[in-house]
């Protein structure tokens, strides 16, 4: 399987509230983010999180080093037209986590639905 063809496909055809993972407010994440302490300086990566609203939220709670990585470019171009020129303020990646390497540390890594998408052993290794 082409894991890259097969998101891409998911964000281009399925509107966002029918995906399973659709959250209008990402409360628990919020609230995990919220208790870490960090400042609106922190380097924070949300992995696969292309069309998730927690990039809208972020941005307005002021976080200013805001890092978005999925695959499907589609995804991440959804976020982008729903934020209009406050997209300008984060770093969208196209890639596979797994085999992506930081560039710089990040003060937080969020994962909140891809990492169990990750089945094949190698995969979860990587």
């Amino acid at each position: 399987m082409d894991r890259q063809a097969h998101w891409q496909r998911v964000y281009e055809e399925k509107p966002e509230d029918q995906a399973s993972w659709f959250q209008a407010r990402p409360t628990v994440s919020l609230a995990l983010i919220g208790e870490t302490g960090l400042g609106p300086d922190a380097r924070i990566l949300d992995v696969g999180g292309g069309a998730s609203r927690l990039v809208d939220h972020l941005i307005a709670q002021g976080f200013r080093a805001i890092t978005i990585l999925d695959i499907a470019s589609a995804a991440l171009e959804r976020a982008r037209r729903r934020l209009g020129e406050q997209a300008d303020r984060v770093d969208w990646l196209v890639a596979d986590i797994t085999r992506w390497a930081p560039p710089a540390p990040f003060d937080l890594w969020h994962d909140r639905a891809v990492f169990h998408f990750l089945t094949d052993p190698a995969d979860r290794a990587a």
